[in-house]
């Protein structure tokens, strides 16, 4: 925003607290089938040794044939990472372009430098009257 429009007002105070508050409830929607659905199981080696398994148990099927997980693992891929990148590559490619096709500081326009020139001729012709 302060690239592509400087001199137009920032969020107030409730937008930015909004958009913090819904992304933490986004986060918190997107880790809630985890919290249900995650199982451990304790499994005894052959050594006599115990390991701790964690696995996702869905109600419609085990972990590779479930069509809830499929759907959830599609949510969470767009969700985590297809929109914010959509997202970085539009936002950083409309401030390239803004940025490329901006002249640099103290760069003069041809109808600047023309004003310019005449008030030089205004200030020169004035002296020469005096």
């Amino acid at each position: 925003m302060a690239i592509m429009t400087p001199l137009r007002p920032r969020m107030g105070k409730t937008v930015t607290l909004l958009l913090a508050v819904f992304t933490w409830i986004l986060g918190i929607v997107i880790g809630i089938p985890s919290l249900i659905y995650f199982r451990t199981y304790t499994d005894t080696l052959t050594d006599g040794e115990e390991r701790v398994i964690c696995y996702m148990e869905w109600p419609d099927g085990v972990t590779n044939e479930s069509m809830q997980e499929y759907v959830f693992n599609v949510a969470f891929l767009i969700i985590t990472y297809v929109v914010p990148i959509l997202s970085m590559t539009y936002t950083y490619a409309r401030i390239g372009l803004e940025l490329w096709g901006s002249q640099s500081i103290g760069e003069c326009t041809q109808r600047q430098m023309d004003n310019i020139k005449s008030k030089r001729r205004g200030y020169s012709n004035l002296n020469k009257q005096l």
